[in-house]
């Protein structure tokens, strides 16, 4: 809200800030009750600015978060969830890991993950929100490689897999498709696999950055009962 010293616009700043207090705490209430038996600690803080500029401030403190939750109420299809202004801005400008919960997810203990690779490197801490997920449920991994519809894969000469360092204390498996639909082959890939959980690896480059556009993201409404867990890492020159 603009100040321009007048006292009417006063009061509405502190109405919005003691709404805003209001609910958060009404929504730790929600929270707790949905997670019985389980200790939780929930620090509480009310923000002004833009979400993804309040979450960039809180990324550059010394007790930066690890992870970001977003979800929606009322919206269906994972394309409310990927491309809701929120959401989207966070994933693609907070540089903070993101799990994406669609509106109409229900949890469960996740027995498969399917984790997509584009070849490129990664760093291990930026999987260690995954491997964390992994080691605490015992779930599989199920890592999904795009190649050229030209290129034959065999047993012999498999293409490397740049997670294989990562992964290789956790149970995974390699899955190789083709096609230039990234959303219709995970979709398909998800069905046939029963999993619970999709990761991606974000890059500010790269065939995944495609998940992000809304005309992608609609292909994926299928799917609505799968969770995407954005994991962030700067392009490696």
């Amino acid at each position: 809200m603009p100040r321009h010293g007048e006292s009417i616009l006063w009061n509405i700043d502190d109405l919005m800030r003691k709404n805003s207090q209001e609910d958060l705490s009404k929504f730790a209430t929600s929270l707790r009750a949905k997670l019985p038996g389980m200790q939780h600690q929930l620090e509480l803080k009310s923000d002004r600015g833009y979400l993804r500029e309040v979450i960039k401030v809180h990324r550059n403190r010394p007790n930066a978060p690890d992870l970001v939750v977003m979800g929606t109420q009322g919206a269906t299809g994972i394309e409310h969830v990927l491309m809701g202004t929120n959401t989207a801005d966070v994933i693609k400008h907070a540089g903070i890991s993101v799990l994406a919960v669609p509106a109409q997810a229900t949890f469960t203990t996740p027995k498969r993950i399917i984790l997509t690779d584009d070849g490129d490197p990664v760093e291990p801490a930026v999987m260690s929100t995954l491997l964390d997920i992994v080691q605490r449920t015992g779930a599989m991994v199920v890592v999904l490689r795009m190649i050229n519809e030209d290129v034959h894969v065999g047993p012999e000469e498999p293409p490397v897999c740049s997670f294989e360092a990562v992964l290789s204390a956790v149970s995974h498996s390699h899955v190789y498709m083709s096609g230039e639909d990234l959303a219709g082959v995970l979709g398909d890939q998800i069905r046939r696999s029963d999993a619970e959980l999709l990761a991606v690896v974000h890059r500010q480059r790269g065939w995944v950055q495609q998940l992000f556009h809304r005309s992608t993201a609609t292909r994926l409404a299928m799917h609505t009962h799968v969770p995407m867990l954005v994991l962030q890492q700067p392009v490696v020159q």
